[in-house]
C-alpha cells in the first residue's frame, strides 16, 4: 500500500510539472517511450541565423582578375637568349648513353668541329673509327631539325659545337685463375652536335 501511494504521488507531481512547463505528457504506458523521458528538443529553435552587416553608403567594386601572361611568338629560326635575338640560328641533336668511351668518340668528333655540313658527312663516312656511325646519325638528325622545324637551308650549315661528355660506367668482373677476378668497365658517353646557319 505504501508503494502504491508513493508511485501515485510521484505521478501526480510529474503531471503538475508537465502542465507548468507546457510539455505534453505521454500517459500511454504501452508505447516504447518511457513516461519519465522528455521529448527531443526542436532543432529549428537551436539553429542560429547569421547575418552580415554591410553599410548602406559603401559600394564594393567587382574583383578584377589579372590577365594571364601570353608568350610572345618568336621569329622562326632564331634562337633567343634572355630576351635577346642572335644573328644566327642553331639546331642541335643530343645522343645519350652511347656505349663507347668518351676518348674514342672525341677522336672522331674533333675532325668535324667547325666544318660545313656536307664536308663533315664526307669525313665521317670515310674515317675507319667505330664512333663515326653514331656521330653521323646525330649530324643527320641536327640537319633534319634545322630544315624541318626551323626552315633553314642545309647547304649553309656548319658544325658550330661538337662535344663529348662521359656517361655512367657499368662495372663487371671476369673470373680468373686461383680465385681472382679482373674488373671490366663498360663505359658510355653523351654526344652533342650543334649546327649553325651562317647565311642569316
Amino acid at each position: 500500500m505504501a508503494m502504491a501511494l508513493t508511485l501515485s504521488h510521484a505521478m501526480s507531481r510529474l503531471s503538475l510539472f508537465h502542465q507548468n512547463s507546457q510539455i505534453p505528457l505521454n500517459t500511454n504506458t504501452t508505447t516504447s517511450i518511457h513516461p519519465l523521458r522528455f521529448p527531443k528538443p526542436n532543432n529549428d529553435l537551436l539553429t542560429l541565423k547569421t547575418t552580415t552587416f554591410i553599410p548602406n553608403n559603401t559600394h564594393y567594386a567587382p574583383l578584377l582578375t589579372r590577365p594571364r601572361a601570353t608568350a610572345q611568338p618568336q621569329s622562326e629560326g632564331i634562337v633567343t637568349k634572355k630576351g635577346k635575338q642572335d644573328s644566327y640560328a642553331e639546331a642541335r641533336a643530343i645522343g645519350r648513353y652511347i656505349p663507347m668511351s668518351a676518348n674514342k668518340a672525341r677522336r672522331a668528333i674533333d675532325q668535324i668541329r667547325g666544318r660545313s655540313y656536307e664536308e663533315s658527312l664526307m669525313i665521317l663516312e670515310l674515317m675507319p673509327y667505330r664512333a663515326c656511325d653514331p656521330i653521323l646519325k646525330l649530324v643527320y638528325s641536327a640537319a633534319a631539325n634545322a630544315s624541318k622545324n626551323m626552315g633553314l637551308n642545309e647547304a649553309s650549315l656548319i658544325v658550330s659545337k661538337a662535344e663529348v661528355n662521359e656517361g655512367p660506367t657499368r662495372k663487371k668482373a671476369r673470373p680468373q685463375a686461383r680465385g681472382r677476378i679482373h674488373p671490366i668497365r663498360r663505359r658510355s658517353c653523351h654526344i652533342t652536335v650543334v649546327l649553325k646557319d651562317t647565311s642569316l
